[in-house]
């Protein structure tokens, strides 16, 4: 036994007798998430705050003669932190302070509550205080005992909540025409039909214009607000009309098997306008190039950058290098969680701005009560210059007499179908029916290079009428000369023509005899394969095309070899096509294949 007691020396870290939380907020609203994103939970229920104590001994001195004992505390609590209105499908990602973990993960230390209408207390609260125990039916909430470690404050939780409605988009975001019609049912409007919603729904869909609630999303705002950020966000027009309301998309241009509306309503003539107050039958406004903006940005919510806001721009290149940058106002478009998504609202916001540029205001009579916002006519006014322009009804509001005053905004060219109705008594013109169509003229059968078929395998014909009275062609193909099988039908005539002059390997620039009318492009065009044309097996773009005094065409800015394809010379005469809707595009099978 030693002659002298050793001696102890014992080093204690504070105690801490409560801990701090920050996410915690009496009264907030409870937010209902359609899609999938990031929210901060509420702490709606904690106890058991516990300080654990923990004794680390050393020893030092000659023969240990001295003995240092150091106590410190880690702490943990029972937490119940609410998410949003259940039930919900799960979580994904989980943000602890900068960590970043999946769940279900152990390091998480806490448990989903879905929401369900049966859903059970959380059995810790069941154990320890059966009093407090709550189900909070309804309400997705995670709970558990949450390691606070030294400091004894709550760390900030962020949830990457998968909601409702997934199975109506991509299984992440949702389809925008269910999100409104989930909104209106909400409120008490199921029994309200919305005309269009299924047309809407495919535009939607092909667009890839899906959505989720806002990240955080809890401050207050009318059904009528969302549904109209809504549409505005995926280009449409939602209103009342006759004890329904009715939704119609804006687009003008084709998207993957949906197609715009094309039916022109009425033909407005000076018959039809009524005097306005300065003698007018139409005016309108413009916006001169140099007044348009030029570069657009959106900002979103990048759920591939932990659901931080970021912007994205798209710019008129060709008309800020004219009249230098001119940059809109933000839109903030925080339905929106991906990248691709806000540059395609972006280029259409650019779109908007080109081609709708021009405001047309009229007045009409009752008498066409038919007219709606997204409705198609046509305007004939000769004092403005205007000779059936296409327009599309943008707002109508009528007075104490019944008289309609419109707004139309002005639409790209495109092919448009006869007014649906002719208010004007007018004599028809007399249709040959009868009329003999005339042959077909040699057609051209090639096969396309496979980036530019579905499936690798692909016939395409083209073909045009020796007359003008030839509208079309039905195909048939046998491999015997006996037995036929039908492919498909040709409505219109394809431009096919010939080289009119050599074209070497280094030429960008070619002349050709074609029929029809070939519309210039831009550089992007040609780079896009816009402009595409067939070439003797070479797939070219152009950027120009002129009509030459002796009715040819010369196109310049032309992107030789396209599509994989090899620029080779070709010599006067060699057969082109231009590569469009036209054409009749067919599958070769397999067992064709040789013959």
């Amino acid at each position: 036994m030693g002659l002298f007691k050793t001696a102890n020396i014992v080093s204690r870290a504070d105690k801490i007798s409560n801990f701090t939380v920050s996410t915690a907020e009496y009264g907030s609203a409870v937010m209902e998430l359609l899609g999938t994103t990031r929210i901060s939970g509420n702490v709606i229920y904690y106890d058991d705050f516990t300080a654990h104590e923990h004794r680390e001994t050393q020893r030092s001195g000659k023969g240990g003669g001295v003995k240092s004992t150091t106590i410190t505390y880690t702490y943990t609590a029972a937490v119940i932190m609410g998410l949003c209105e259940g039930p919900i499908k799960g979580i994904g990602r989980v943000w602890i302070d900068k960590e970043l973990y999946q769940y279900p993960s152990e390091k998480i230390g806490m448990t989903l509550y879905s929401g369900t209408a049966d859903q059970q207390p959380w059995p810790y609260v069941v154990g320890k205080h059966p009093e407090k125990a709550l189900p909070y039916t309804g309400l997705a909430y995670m709970a558990g005992v949450i390691d606070l470690g030294n400091n004894a404050s709550l760390p900030n939780f962020n949830f990457e909540v998968q909601g409702k409605l997934l199975d109506t988009g991509d299984g992440v975001d949702v389809n925008p025409a269910d999100y409104i019609r989930y909104i209106l049912d909400k409120v008490g409007l199921q029994e309200v039909e919305i005309v269009g919603l299924e047309n809407y729904r495919k535009y939607c869909r092909e667009s890839d214009f899906l959505i989720s609630t806002p990240a955080d999303y809890t401050s207050a705002k009318t059904a009528r607000d969302i549904v109209n950020e809504i549409a505005s966000l995926t280009n449409a027009y939602m209103f009342w009309s006759n004890d329904r309301f009715k939704i119609v998309p804006r687009a003008d241009r084709p998207v993957g098997e949906w197609q715009p509306d094309k039916q022109i309503v009425y033909n407005l003539t000076a018959d039809d306008f009524l005097e306005q107050s300065n003698g007018a039958c139409v005016t309108y406004s413009r916006k001169d190039s140099s007044e348009l903006y030029n570069r657009f940005t959106v900002e979103f919510y990048n759920r591939e950058n932990a659901y931080e806001k970021e912007s994205v721009s798209y710019e008129d290149s060709e008309n800020i290098a004219d009249y230098g940058l001119r940059q809109a106002s933000t839109t903030a478009a925080h339905y929106i969680y991906t990248k691709k998504r806000a540059v395609k609202l972006a280029e259409e916001l650019a779109r908007r701005n080109k081609y709708e540029r021009n405001k047309y205001t009229f007045k009409l009579d009752w008498s066409f009560c038919r007219l709606e916002p997204g409705d198609l006519v046509t305007l004939t006014d000769a004092n403005i210059g205007l000779d059936k322009q296409v327009a599309m009804i943008d707002g109508i509001t009528e007075d104490a007499h019944g008289i309609l005053s419109v707004t139309a905004i002005s639409r790209a060219a495109g092919d448009y179908s006869e007014a649906l109705y002719d208010v004007h008594e007018v004599d028809r013109p007399y249709v040959d029916f009868n009329a003999e169509p005339g042959d077909t003229d040699t057609p051209l059968i090639f096969q396309p290079p496979s980036d530019l078929t579905s499936n690798g395998n692909e016939i395409w014909i083209a073909a045009k009428g020796k007359k003008d009275a030839w509208g079309g062609c039905t195909v048939f193909v046998s491999d015997n000369n006996t037995n036929y099988r039908k492919v498909g039908t040709i409505t219109n005539n394809a431009r096919l023509g010939t080289l009119s002059k050599n074209m070497l390997v280094s030429d960008t620039t070619c002349e050709v005899k074609i029929n029809g009318m070939l519309l210039s492009g831009t550089a992007q065009d040609a780079e896009r394969g816009n402009t595409l044309c067939w070439v003797d097996g070479e797939c070219i773009s152009y950027t120009t095309a002129t009509m030459l005094s002796n009715g040819n065409y010369r196109l310049d800015g032309c992107r030789r070899g396209q599509y994989n394809t090899t620029a080779t010379a070709h010599n006067s005469g060699a057969r082109l096509v231009r590569c469009d809707e036209a054409l009749l595009k067919t599958e070769v099978r397999k067992e064709d294949v040789g013959k």
